[in-house]
């Protein structure tokens, strides 16, 4: 019960429950249970929380005690996720759906980080760099093998997390830590004290835990939720594997549209359960696991098939919520007519704030793209109004203000930085007035960017004689990463830049990019000649026509 309620507001509602009879209860998930390290051992530092939407972090943390139990209530209806952390272990993410009252035992076992196989690009960040994972300060190894990083601060303590350790590539605690503090995500972030002035941070490779294994979790109480459990841990390994994989082909320099995954068998075995599960509810979370892997290019998939199980799923089902990818698929599996009328559908229907945030923010951005001000104030009303309730919904109205700092006619926002070529050229605004050039906002990692690529050389070695330029701005977290990108099919003649350090998100956010690529077309004079419209595609040689020819 949150503070400051009034005694009035307080006994209405038990009033109602007593006198009819109803429990306080009535749609709430206690999960009770242990969690442990891999060793078996209970640790003071570990906690269970849980959030209802992939993606996001956890909420309401309890701490285990001494022998490691915990006891967690899940009041909020529908689908959620429990996050189990401990220090130097790897999170863990159990879906539960709050259907109805119930009582779980979950018992979990953690596993230990998995960790590269060399630190060549160790890094840390912590309060000294604003938590900077794009830019993490270096640390220096030792002859005797030990890293070793140095900070000055007037602070009593200060708070850092370790890059470039971890396999997947998340930041994580230092191993030799004796404090942590939960970052909410499921990792944490060590603390030392500062004396006189200084704090001195050691890394040594070989006190890491390391053990091969995987997590042992028993759930006990739900036939579904404990299926569930099982299948999302299959499904969550080969999106890793399916990520990992388009990367390393589009770091490659591949032509991304003939990109496809090669999944095995698991296509054909996942649509034998569909047709075998007895279960409707597992059977609708099958469906949801094919439908969102339409979107990944995996071999096998029908897109017929995914559309016959999209229009079989209700707006309501709580379990869009735990595979959300799903919803995404829409927009490749329904013609583009149908589209505006299946979104308004899901606004009215659906219980997932995340697909509402979906619908409204590609909205918002399409008006804000087509430079239709009048779509964008209408949004920017019914969102304020009626989406209160959705916080990430209400950031993304400054992302997309009604008065942007970038649209056609207006000056370009200022920006500045080193070129990738030649560290001693100064890339900016003023540099580029009396040439047409492109700006592009992209990544290495970016699919639909390095789609691009054919177009971007194709548009640039047809005009680059008529003085047009390319402005390449990377939102990569190394620049060694498009140093690599750059040396294979793709090698980008034209003007490189990085933003991953604070001075580039500055200029990222006086650009307003929510999303990559972001190309805009800037005139002689400095001022917005084309928006992402027209300058993607086989439309860029077209659009540059209009202006060079």
């Amino acid at each position: 019960m949150k503070q400051g309620k009034s005694l009035k507001t307080v006994l209405i509602p038990l009033f109602v429950v007593f006198f009819f009879g109803i429990s306080l209860n009535a749609q709430s998930t206690i999960v009770k249970g242990r969690l442990l390290d891999v060793e078996g051992r209970p640790s003071k530092f570990a906690l269970v929380g849980y959030s209802s939407n992939v993606g996001q972090t956890g909420q309401n943390f309890v701490p285990t005690d001494e022998m490691g139990n915990y006891t967690i209530q899940i009041t909020e209806p529908g689908q959620a996720l429990l996050l189990y952390s401990i220090p130097n272990h790897s999170s863990l993410t159990i879906p539960v759906l709050n259907d109805r009252a119930k009582n779980l035992t979950i018992d979990v076992v953690m596993a230990p980080y998995k960790y590269k196989e060399n630190f060549d690009d160790l890094g840390i960040m912590g309060t000294f760099n604003n938590f900077n994972m794009r830019s993490p300060e270096k640390m220096i190894k030792q002859d005797d093998g030990i890293y070793r990083f140095e900070v000055k601060s007037d602070k009593k303590e200060i708070k850092y997390e370790l890059c470039g350790i971890e396999s997947c590539g998340r930041s994580i605690n230092a191993p030799e830590s004796k404090d942590f503090e939960p970052d909410s995500s499921g990792d944490y972030r060590s603390v030392i004290k500062i004396q006189d002035g200084k704090g001195i941070i050691l890394f040594d490779p070989s006190k890491l835990l390391k053990k091969d294994v995987d997590p042992k979790i028993n759930i006990n109480g739900s036939d579904y939720d404990e299926k569930v459990y099982k299948h999302f841990t299959e499904y969550s390994k080969l999106l890793i594997d399916i990520n990992q994989n388009r990367q390393a082909y589009s770091a490659a320099g591949k032509d991304t549209k003939k990109y496809e995954y090669d999944a095995g068998s698991y296509i054909p075995d996942l649509i034998n359960k569909i047709e075998t599960e007895t279960d409707p509810g597992f059977r609708d979370y099958l469906k949801l696991v094919y439908i969102s892997l339409t979107i990944y290019k995996v071999k096998g998939i029908d897109p017929d098939k995914g559309t016959l199980f999209f229009n079989s799923i209700s707006p309501e089902n709580y379990l869009w919520d735990l595979i959300p990818t799903a919803f995404s698929a829409n927009s490749m599996l329904f013609p583009k007519s149908s589209l505006d009328d299946l979104h308004d559908r899901f606004l009215k229907m659906t219980r997932s704030k995340t697909i509402k945030y979906a619908i409204l923010v590609n909205r918002l951005a399409g008006a804000k793209y087509k430079n239709d001000m009048a779509e964008v104030k209408k949004l920017h009303a019914l969102i304020s109004t009626d989406y209160k309730d959705i916080k990430e919904l209400q950031q993304m109205l400054k992302y997309f203000p009604v008065e942007s700092l970038v649209n056609i006619g207006k000056e370009v926002p200022d920006f500045e930085t080193a070129s990738l070529d030649n560290p001693s050229e100064i890339i900016s605004r003023k540099n580029m007035l009396g040439r047409v050039y492109l700006i592009d906002f992209w990544a290495t990692w970016c699919g639909p960017c390095v789609g691009e690529m054919e177009n971007l050389h194709k548009a640039y070695d047809l005009y680059k004689d008529k003085g047009f330029q390319i402005v390449s701005l990377s939102l990569d977290t190394k620049s060694d990463d498009v140093a690599k990108f750059r040396d294979k099919k793709w090698k980008m003649p034209w003007k490189n830049g990085f933003l991953g350090d604070q001075e580039g998100k500055k200029i990222i956010d006086r650009f307003e990019v929510t999303s990559i690529p972001k190309p805009i077309l800037v005139g002689a004079d400095g001022k917005v000649l084309e928006l992402t419209n027209g300058l993607r595609g086989d439309e860029l040689v077209k659009t540059l026509a209009k202006y060079l020819n």
